[in-house]
């Protein structure tokens, strides 16, 4: 593959409540210290959507997404008073990612977080029995954050993933197949990916690639590429890395933000 630019990015978003850390009706919102924030393009009425995940307020051991809203893309961004998606029973949700479709219907994807009641091992889901992380495919309204219908199981581990599949970002090319990007094995190691399946109805069925379309040394210095992007037109991919493998990836390594141009052709994507 060509060359990957690393990118430091700082931002000035703001969540309505006081300091970084506020309490909304069901979690404890904690933007800028580590937990998933992706934000959609402006709806049809010139707002923005905030998809995060975050702990559920008296239980740190799974999160939940949620969504904050706000006419201005630094904010104020208000939450909503429930959580988007939250199965607990099956771990929880993190990852959710906002689609907007050629005929104008409006999705969001995200991750079941079934590694966290796994039993033990990488990303404390390789003892077995294997939980799923399932990806599932959620329809909603204009507003980005009101559901339609059940959400959809399209994508899950299998044994090549290791203990995960997640970060789920969905983009259709011009020829009308739907690419799934996700990333899988654990994020803390050399392992963790960034691969793609592909399907010709946003439903599915979708077909793992057999290469994933990141590793590490894929680019100078790439390590653990995963947590990917994708622009709206498609032209490029957003993901992060290890920044040292000095520690041997063991906890939580400093990763900084990569990006790639992107080709599509049929049912393959290359970066360069």
């Amino acid at each position: 593959m060509g060359k990957m630019r690393c990118l430091m990015l700082a931002h000035g978003l703001q969540v309505e409540g006081s300091g970084r850390r506020i309490l909304c009706k069901w979690c404890v919102l904690k933007l800028g210290l580590g937990d998933c924030q992706k934000l959609t393009a402006n709806q049809d009425d010139g707002s923005f959507v905030m998809y995060y995940a975050d702990e559920i307020a008296g239980n740190s051991a799974h999160h939940c997404v949620g969504t904050a809203t706000s006419q201005t893309i630094l904010g104020p961004y208000k939450p909503q008073d429930t959580p988007f998606a939250c199965p607990i029973g099956q771990g929880g949700a993190i990852d959710a990612d906002g689609f907007q479709d050629v005929d104008g219907t409006r999705y969001v994807v995200y991750k079941v977080d079934g590694n966290s009641i796994g039993h033990g091992g990488e990303c404390m889901n390789s003892v077995a029995p294997i939980v799923p992380t399932p990806i599932m495919l959620q329809e909603v309204a204009e507003d980005g954050v009101t559901p339609i219908g059940e959400p959809t199981e399209v994508l899950n581990r299998d044994n090549f993933d290791g203990p995960l599949i997640e970060a789920p970002s969905l983009h259709r090319s011009d020829e009308g197949i739907y690419f799934l990007f996700f990333s899988s094995n654990c994020f803390s190691g050399p392992l963790y990916d960034t691969s793609y399946a592909t399907a010709t109805s946003i439903y599915g069925p979708y077909t793992k690639t057999e290469r994933p379309l990141f590793i590490t040394g894929d680019g100078p210095d790439l390590r653990g590429p995963g947590g990917s992007d994708i622009v709206k037109d498609g032209s490029r991919v957003v993901l992060h890395g290890h920044l040292d493998d000095t520690t041997g990836y063991v906890g939580y390594t400093p990763r900084g933000m990569y990006t790639a141009q992107l080709t599509f052709n049929g049912r393959t994507v290359t970066a360069q």
